[in-house]
């Protein structure tokens, strides 16, 4: 396990993904771990805003695989990250 702290963005276990309004017409982006690492206390999985993806981190995590240069990376995504959810129209 490392010691160093897991920023998700730089993941490659870390996925964007669709996730449709309930007219099925739009959608939003969210992320999720596919290591299934981000869970409610419930149990379920915890999915994240996809403009907060770059401020997510965990103390440690046994999953994390780097997929690049941590800094860099990060600063610009915080930069080119919308500031809220954005609506896009789904392709028929």
């Amino acid at each position: 396990m490392s010691t160093e702290k897991a920023y998700c963005a730089n993941c490659l276990n870390c996925t964007v993904f669709r996730q449709f309004e309930s007219d099925n017409k739009s959608f939003v982006l969210r992320v999720r771990c596919d290591k299934k690492k981000w869970l409610k206390r419930s149990g379920e999985e915890k999915v994240h805003k996809y403009f907060t993806v770059a401020r997510r981190v965990m103390d440690e995590c046994d999953e994390y695989i780097e997929s690049g240069e941590l800094y860099p990376y990060i600063k610009n995504l915080r930069k080119a990250l919308p500031v809220k959810d954005e609506l896009y129209a789904a392709e028929h």
